[in-house]
């Protein structure tokens, strides 16, 4: 990010999408080290949701991903391919859900 921030200067986008929480929370430090206001400046959002979005500040926005749910799903099909002996492709999709908070206009 403080490349970005570097390079970038006054080009730099207005919102960050990051992969993952850390990523995030990396990327929030760097923009407040360069005194960059987030979210009056830049906004960032977060993928994963984990609890310590909401213990930093200003609190991350987040896609939250419901891990339990995925990790029934994944082991139901282990289950099908090694019990049941099935070889179908299977197409699996789950639900993800947009926590807005501080970090986002």
């Amino acid at each position: 990010m403080k490349g970005a921030i570097k390079k970038l200067e006054e080009e730099l986008p207005t919102a960050f999408f990051l992969a993952n929480d850390a990523l995030a929370i990396g990327a929030l430090r760097a923009l407040q080290e360069e005194n960059l206001p987030v979210p009056k400046r830049i906004s960032l959002i977060s993928f994963n949701d984990t609890p310590l979005t909401r213990e930093i500040f200003p609190s991350l926005s987040s896609v939250t991903v419901y891990t339990k749910d995925m990790g029934r799903c994944a082991v139901d099909v282990l289950n099908r391919h090694i019990l049941k002996n099935e070889t179908v492709p299977t197409l699996t999709r789950l639900a993800t859900k947009l926590t807005l908070r501080d970090s986002s206009l």
